[in-house]
Order: C-alpha cells, then sequence, then structure tokens
C-alpha cells in the first residue's frame, strides 16, 4: 500500500489474513528506531478508500512522534498512538473530523515546527526524502481551508441542519400535537393509533394532594401518560419492557438511519445539536415547540453503542424538573402510604415507616438540615411549628420527596428536582428541651458538638475526647467531603498551631481527593444516609465495640 517500503516513509504491511501492520521509522543519532502499529481489516479498508484518512494518520504520527527532529523525544509514547489509529483509521466521518479539529493547532504547528527543524538539522536530506516531504504536504493541505472553502461547507452544514430539523419536527409532529390534550381530542386518538392498539391500562394516585395519573402502555413500545386527563409525556422505551419484549422495533421509521443500538454521537447525528451546557449522561433536543429527552444507561461508556434506553418527549424542557418518566421510579415510587378511608389521604404513621425503610435500604437519603422522620410526630404535637418538613433524596431517580405535617392542613406529600429543593428553606426547629421527651433531650446531649469552623472547607466537631474533621473537597464541577478522626499527631498540631493547621490540614486532604492513590480515603467516616454526627456517633461505638 502506498507509499512503499522503505527509507523514512510510513508503509503499511498487509498479511493474508487481512490485518496488517502499520510501520514507521523515527531517526535519532544516527540509528532509526522501527515503531509498529497492528491495524484490524476494518483500519485498512478505511486506509484503502480514503487517501485523506490515511495521510491523515500518517501526519498525526509523525507529529506525535517528532520524527523530523532526530533529537526530540516523543509527544506521546508509541503505544498511546494506537488511539490516533483507531479514531482516523477506525472511527466514522464525524469522530474524524472532531479529532482533527480538536488536533488542529497542535497537529499543524507541531509539523511546520518539525519541518523547520529537519532544514536546520538534515542539510543533506535525500531526494527521496524531499519528495515525500512534499507529498506530505500535500496530504496536509487538504485540511487547512481557505475562508472561502470554510464558508461553502458552514452554509452547506446549515443546510443539512434545517432540513435534519425539519424531518425531525415533522416525524413528531403527531405526537407534539397531543401534547396539553385531554384523551378524548382527536389528536390524541391520532397518536394512540400510531403507537398501536389495545393498550395496557393503569392508573393510580401520586403525591398528596393527590394528582391522578393514567398510563396507555403499548406492546409497540410506545406509552402515553396523563395526569389530571392531560397528557404530559409520550415515551418510547428502546429497550425491551414488560409490556414490549422487543422495545421500540418502529424507531427506524420514527427517526431514519437510527437504530436501537445506536450511539450517542448517532443519535446527535439523527437529532441534530443538543442543547448545551447540561451535565449527566443524558440529552435534551428542541423538536417544534416540545423537546425530546433521551435516557441513555447509567452505566454506559462515553459514545458506546447499544446503551440507548428512553426517548421521552415533553412540552416543557425538564432539565430543572422532574421528568414523568421517573413517576415509577423503583427506589422513591409508592413511599406514600394511603388511609383506607379517603383515596388521596396519607396514613402518616405507616408513610414514615415506609420512608425509613427506603433510607435503611439505600434507596434514600435524609436531608439533615430539615426535620428528622423520627422527630416529626413529637414536633407537630408539640405545635411549635407551622411545617414540620422532612426531606429525602431519591438514590436511583435523583427526585427530592417533601413530606410535611402542617398544624392547620393536612399533610401534603410532594416529589420535586434539585433545582426546585435548593429554593426551599427549612423552618427552624425549636430547641429540643421544648419538645422532646427525656430520651430525646438525653440523645441530644450526647450528639456531637460543633466547636469550630471556618465558614467553608471545614467543620471540627467534638466528641467525648475525640475530634473529628468534616473537610470539604472538590474537582472541577465535583464536590465532596472526607470525615475523619483526628490521631493523636494531627490533635497536638490542632493544639500548637490552631485553626491555620485544620485549613493546611483540608487543602492536603484535598488535593489528592481523586485520586487513585488517596490515603484519606481508608480514613473517610461518611456514610450514606448519615448526617456527620450520626457518622460520628456510629464510629465511636464501634470503636466501643471493639475495645469491649
Amino acid at each position: 500500500m502506498l507509499p512503499d517500503p522503505g527509507g523514512d516513509e510510513p508503509f503499511i504491511d498487509i498479511r493474508q489474513d487481512g490485518h496488517g501492520t502499520l510501520n514507521v521509522w523515527v531517526a535519532r543519532d544516527g540509528r532509526h528506531d522501527h515503531f509498529c502499529f497492528a491495524l484490524t481489516a476494518q483500519h485498512i479498508v478505511a486506509a484503502e478508500r480514503s487517501a485523506l484518512r490515511r495521510w491523515a494518520v500518517f501526519a498525526v504520527l509523525f507529529g506525535e512522534l517528532a520524527v523530523f527532529h532526530p533529537d526530540a523525544a516523543p509527544a506521546r509514547p508509541p503505544g498511546e498512538c494506537r488511539r490516533v489509529i483507531d479514531t482516523i483509521l477506525g472511527g466514522t466521518d464525524y469522530e474524524v473530523e472532531q479529532y482533527l479539529t480538536m488536533m488542529n493547532k497542535r497537529f499543524l504547528g507541531g509539523l511546520r515546527d518539525s519541518l523547520a527543524l529537519l532544514c536546520e538539522a538534515d542539510l543533506t536530506r535525500s531526494r527521496d526524502r524531499e519528495a515525500f516531504e512534499k507529498r506530505l504536504w500535500f496530504g496536509v493541505e487538504s485540511l487547512i481551508i481557505n475562508d472561502a472553502e470554510r464558508a461553502r461547507r458552514a452554509q452547506e452544514a446549515e443546510g443539512r441542519a434545517a432540513a435534519r430539523a425539519t424531518a425531525v419536527r415533522q416525524a413528531f409532529e403527531p405526537y407534539n400535537d397531543a401534547l396539553h390534550m385531554a384523551e378524548r381530542d382527536d389528536v390524541v386518538q391520532r397518536a394512540i393509533d400510531l403507537l398501536g392498539s389495545n393498550p395496557v391500562i393503569s392508573e393510580f394516585e401520586v403525591g398528596a394532594p393527590a394528582h391522578h395519573d393514567r398510563y396507555l402502555t403499548f406492546g409497540s413500545g410506545g406509552e402515553i401518560m396523563l395526569r389530571d386527563g392531560a397528557v404530559t409525556a409520550i415515551l418510547f422505551h428502546v429497550q425491551p419492557t414488560e409490556a414490549a419484549p422487543h422495545g421500540f422495533t418502529g424507531l427506524s421509521t420514527l427517526i431514519p438511519g437510527l437504530s436501537q443500538d445506536a450511539s450517542g454521537s448517532q443519535v446527535e447525528e439523527a437529532l441534530g445539536e443538543p442543547i448545551v451546557g447540561r451535565t449527566g449522561p443524558n440529552a435534551t433536543y428542541p423538536v417544534g415547540d416540545g423537546f425530546l429527552k433521551v435516557f441513555y444507561d447509567a452505566r454506559a461508556k462515553k459514545d458506546a453503542p447499544g446503551h440507548l434506553k428512553l426517548i421521552q418527549m415533553t412540552a416543557e424542557d425538564t432539565y430543572a424538573k422532574t421528568d414523568p418518566a421517573d413517576e415509577r421510579c423503583p427506589g422513591c415510587a409508592g413511599m406514600l402510604i394511603r388511609t383506607t378511608s379517603a383515596s388521596d389521604g396519607a396514613d402518616v404513621d405507616a408513610t414514615i415507616t415506609a420512608l425509613h425503610d427506603g433510607v435503611a435500604a439505600g434507596r434514600l437519603r435524609q436531608a439533615h438540615k430539615w426535620v428528622a422522620l423520627d422527630d416529626m410526630l413529637r414536633l407537630h404535637d408539640s405545635g411549635l411549628m407551622e411545617h414540620v418538613e422532612a426531606q429525602l433524596g431519591c438514590t436511583i431517580c435523583h427526585r427530592h420527596i417533601f413530606f410535611a405535617l402542617h398544624r392547620d392542613a393536612d399533610p401534603t406529600f410532594e416529589y420535586v428536582s434539585l433545582n426546585d429543593a435548593c429554593r426551599r428553606t427549612p423552618e427552624r426547629v425549636p430547641p429540643v428541651e421544648r419538645w422532646g421527651d427525656a430520651a430525646r433531650i438525653a440523645r441530644e446531649a450526647q450528639r456531637p458538638e460543633r466547636i469550630a469552623t471556618d465558614g467553608n472547607t471545614w467543620v471540627l466537631f467534638s466528641k467525648g475526647k475525640h475530634l473529628f474533621m468534616n473537610a470539604r473537597c472538590w474537582y472541577s464541577a465535583v464536590e465532596g467531603s472526607r470525615l475523619i478522626r483526628l490521631d493523636a499527631a494531627e490533635v497536638r498540631q490542632y493544639q500548637r498551631d490552631g485553626e491555620a493547621y485544620l485549613s493546611r490540614l483540608q487543602e492536603k486532604i484535598n488535593r489528592t481527593w481523586t485520586s487513585d492513590d488517596d490515603t484519606w480515603r481508608s480514613r473517610d467516616l461518611t456514610r450514606s444516609g448519615m448526617s456527620d454526627e450520626e457518622a460520628i456517633e456510629a464510629s465511636v461505638a464501634a470503636a466501643q465495640e471493639e475495645q469491649e
């Protein structure tokens, strides 16, 4: 395969089994180092089909290995250059464009620098070397487009994007029109006809005050969700469900070219650019007057095929709200236990028990700045608070539950998003001496005491003769903490240097928080669903049991 073996030119040696080897020689200190890269049959087919792609991988590899300067070390180890080969020879055209765009500045600048160094360091290069240099530049020139060509390509891309947006809008228009409409409306009946016939109908009450939910589940994998008589969402279950053992098999008809095992980039190629600035594995696309939210398996690796899970269509963007698809979350659905006398009333004792069980099973986490579940009834009976409210977060769908006992109204139970939960302010809880019994007051007196804090990055607790510190940790947009018990040496340092030492200690803990060799991880007392005080009490109790 061109170029031919020999000299300083890279070449591909193809074996009879269809696989091959990319050979690259790097000249340094009077010798030629030989690097070999194994290529699959798919790589070779792509290289044979596209001369531009072949020259791109050769040029990038030369830039990565710094082959034009005998004294320069490789920019990357040769083993890592396999990723370049996989991307350029084995990837889709879109992936190649993305990679070359990302590498453009370093690739072009590095190549120019290498050629300049070559002219200074190798004045006696052969005519064959000069010919190869010209051919290499010829292969690279097509990647350096002028403004007119760039404008033409941009115009073509805009035209393709507009045509794709029109096609997607028309494909989902019958479903978009059905949103917010009553079930008996003609547009809803049209959507029902498109999804199939004889749907399985399920109905139940959600929250308190109660909302009436009605689901129409089709064997095709489609589903229509109604709340209080109006359509709130239309779902397309791509993966198999109990009602649709093969998933939504009509996906390729609804969105041409999109299969059930599509990757994230293939979904984006079919639907267009998602709304930017979002975090998390899911993506939202504006379609007409509505929004498509595409869900992927939580375990999916970046852009891996076969992890497309669900497509949800709603009239509103649910990024900062709860998703209708979460109403049947196995972690938090059904936590509200209703009384037998009224369908929309709450059995307070049974609901508190159900929430306790959810916390114990790890499906829910208590928000500790709100009222504890164990204290709700006693505080409510005291009449000291207008609203006795507990907040819990679901570990599966990440919604938040607010369960409240009101002084002059019926209990309320609602699911809200993190965005809405952060906007709420808990009512101040009166001192425990005003509402707790003797056992509760005694238990409060034994709780760890907060004795110092810098207000932002660390909190120091005291429990008996022991000191504990919660060190806030963060990396980019990810945040967490380490809760550690200070050892004897750390206590002496604190006694000598005061709060300045705790600030230095927090910086030290934060420095290795995301590292694989984090030495503080083994000392972390944090437990799922526990507050710092509860984790400290559990640690002290465990230490006492070991001593006994």
